[in-house]
């Protein structure tokens, strides 16, 4: 599988969502690499902005509108499902990788559920989590990303044991810029 290059990385940060995805390439450079490691043959990839990480996978996104959007190009099969909901409509191990960058803790206190679903669709899975952020309680834009620690990382995903953890630092000022963990799970 052809994943996102540095260079189509740099395109998004000259585009209108630019300032967004400063920063981002820090942990989506580890996962891209870490796909080329698995070598998976089929990748589904949930809520992935403007771009996926692997070309051409099939994509899960949100029935409403996204502010942060969805992929216009470079995709297969496009699922418009709510992930918090269930059964997802995706045949049991029909991926061999599923990744879900900085999107779980999105998902409206339905993490278990929702990764219990992670579980019977792939045979493996990368998630990316907010780490440690301290956000300002009254932000509208960052209370759930306020101080998820590696416990309540393991409430959401069943206190099922990465096979990796991948400690990605602050890569800015900005709250949005703190630092993050990336999952890796066989199942």
């Amino acid at each position: 599988m052809e994943t996102m290059t540095r260079q189509e990385f740099d395109a998004l940060l000259d585009g209108p969502m630019g300032q967004w995805y400063a920063g981002r390439w820090e942990y989506y450079g580890p996962v891209a690499d870490m796909v080329k490691q698995l070598a998976p043959s089929s990748v589904l990839e949930i809520g992935p902005g403007k771009q996926t990480i692997v070309k051409h996978c099939d994509v899960m996104v949100k029935p409403e509108d996204d502010y942060w959007g969805k992929p216009e190009r470079d995709i297969g099969k496009l699922y418009t499902f709510n992930a918090t909901e269930k059964p997802w409509p995706v045949a049991d191990k029909a991926y061999d990788l599923l990744i879900g960058l900085q999107v779980w803790e999105h998902l409206d206190n339905k993490q278990t559920r929702a990764f219990r679903e992670v579980m019977r669709v792939s045979r493996q899975a990368i998630l990316s989590f907010p780490f440690m952020w301290n956000c300002p309680k009254d932000d509208a834009n960052y209370p759930e990303h306020h101080l998820i620690d590696k416990e309540l990382i393991a409430d959401w995903t069943l206190n099922v044991k990465p096979q990796r953890i991948v400690e990605v630092p602050r890569t800015g000022e900005e709250v949005s810029k703190g630092p993050r963990l990336i999952y890796l799970w066989s199942f």
